[in-house]
C-alpha cells in the first residue's frame, strides 16, 4: 500500500524494493491519476503535494543509474530535484505528459464529454494535451476498446463496467474511426484518421526519429520510434516508440534520422558517402553518423549535407537581418554545393540561405 508521506521513494509508491520497472510504471499510474490536481479541485492544494511526491519518487525509480545510487546512498546520493528537494509541479507534470503520451488519462473516465476530442474542450490541464488514436474496427455490440490509451493503462481501469470490453448501449460503434484533435466525431465508413497539413517548421508524421535530452524520463533517450502527430498549442510531438509507449516531446527532444551525405573532411574515401544520421552530441555539436558496414563517424555540422524535406532549427546567425531568424525551424529545400549553404523555407513564405553551421537537426 502506498504511503504518500514516507521519506522512502518506495513507500510512497507502495512497491517492492525488488519492484520490476513496470511495477514502478503501473503503481505510478494509479497514484498520478488519483493525485492530480485537475482530478481534485475541492482539495487542490493537498492533491498537488502528493502528486509531486508520486512524480518525485516515480522519477527517481524508473531512472536506472538513478535507482541504482538512491538505492546505496538514499536521496543524499542524488542531485537535483530528485534528490528530496526543488521538485516542482512543473517537473511533475512534465512527468506525467511525457508518461502518458500528451493525452488525458482522467478527464476520459472521469471528468464526462468535455475533455474529448471533436466534442469540447480538448485539452486536459495547462501542460497536458492527448488524443484518441484509431480505435479497433471490431464487430458490433461495443466500441471494441479503447485505442487511444497509453499501453498498460487499460490494464489498470480493466474493473471498470463499459470501459474496456466495450461499451453497453452503443452496438454498431465497433468500426468507427478514432478521432484525433480537431476532428468532428467518428464519421467516414472506413476512412483513415486525418492529418495536419504539413508546415515546414514542423516534422511531418511518420518520420523516424530517436529520443534525446529528456531529463525528467531519461530512461527513454536512445530509444527509436515515429512520429504520429504535432500539437501546436503544446508545442508538443506524439511519438510512439519501438517499444510501444507513446511520448509527448518537444522539437529538441526529438533527433530525425535522416539519410545525408558526408563533406568536407580529411578522408576523401568517406566524402560524398551516404549515412544514417543515429546521434547528435550537443556539446561536441557533432552528429553520429552510420555508414554501413561497422562505420561509424561523429561529425561536425558543416561535415554532413541535410537532405531536402528535413526540419532544422536555425542557430548562430549574428547579422542585424539574419539573428532574429534564430531558433526558428524550417525545411530544407535543397543545398546549393557551389555557395555551400542550405535553402531553408520558414513559416509566412520566409526563406534564407545559411551555412550547415548554422542548421540543427
Amino acid at each position: 500500500m502506498a504511503k504518500i508521506d514516507s521519506d522512502d521513494y518506495y513507500q510512497v509508491l507502495g512497491v517492492a524494493r525488488s519492484a520490476t520497472t513496470a511495477e514502478i510504471g503501473k503503481a505510478y499510474k494509479k497514484l498520478a491519476v488519483k493525485y492530480h490536481p485537475d482530478k481534485n479541485p475541492e482539495n487542490k492544494e493537498e492533491a498537488e503535494s502528493n502528486f509531486k511526491k508520486v512524480s518525485e519518487a516515480y522519477e527517481c525509480l524508473s531512472n536506472e543509474e538513478k535507482r541504482r545510487t538512491y538505492d546505496q546512498f538514499g536521496k543524499q546520493g542524488l542531485g537535483g530535484p530528485g534528490g528530496g528537494g526543488g521538485f516542482t509541479r512543473g517537473n511533475a507534470d512534465e512527468i506525467f505528459a511525457q508518461f502518458f503520451g500528451g493525452q488525458d488519462p482522467f478527464s476520459m473516465f472521469f471528468g464526462g464529454a468535455e475533455g474529448m476530442p471533436g466534442m469540447a474542450g480538448g485539452r486536459g490541464g495547462p501542460n497536458v494535451a492527448f488524443s484518441f488514436q484509431q480505435m479497433p474496427g471490431g464487430g458490433g455490440g461495443g466500441m471494441g476498446g479503447m485505442g487511444g490509451l497509453p499501453p498498460g493503462f487499460a490494464g489498470m481501469m480493466g474493473g471498470m463496467p463499459g470501459m474496456m470490453g466495450g461499451m453497453p448501449g452503443m452496438g454498431g460503434m465497433g468500426g468507427m474511426p478514432g478521432m484525433m484533435p480537431g476532428m468532428g466525431g467518428g464519421g467516414g465508413g472506413g476512412r483513415g484518421t486525418r492529418r495536419r497539413r504539413e508546415t515546414p517548421d514542423v516534422v511531418p508524421a511518420e518520420t523516424a526519429v530517436a529520443v534525446r535530452g529528456l531529463r525528467q524520463a531519461a530512461q527513454h533517450n536512445g530509444k527509436r520510434g515515429v512520429v504520429r502527430d504535432y500539437d501546436d498549442a503544446a508545442q508538443r510531438y506524439t511519438v510512439q516508440l519501438d517499444d510501444g509507449e507513446v511520448l509527448a516531446i518537444k522539437f529538441d527532444n526529438v533527433l530525425q534520422l535522416v539519410d545525408a551525405e558526408v563533406t568536407g573532411t580529411s578522408r576523401d574515401e568517406y566524402n560524398g558517402k551516404s549515412c544514417r544520421v543515429t546521434g547528435f552530441d550537443a556539446e561536441q555539436l557533432r552528429y553520429t553518423c552510420d555508414l554501413g558496414g561497422g562505420k561509424v563517424l561523429g561529425l561536425a555540422l558543416d561535415k554532413v549535407i541535410l537532405p531536402a524535406g528535413a526540419r532544422a532549427r536555425v542557430v548562430g546567425l549574428t547579422s542585424a537581418s539574419g539573428s532574429k531568424w534564430n531558433d526558428h525551424i524550417g525545411k530544407v529545400v535543397e543545398y546549393d554545393r557551389v555557395a555551400g549553404r542550405y535553402l531553408l523555407q520558414l513559416g509566412g513564405g520566409n526563406q534564407l540561405h545559411i551555412k550547415p553551421a548554422n542548421a540543427r537537426l
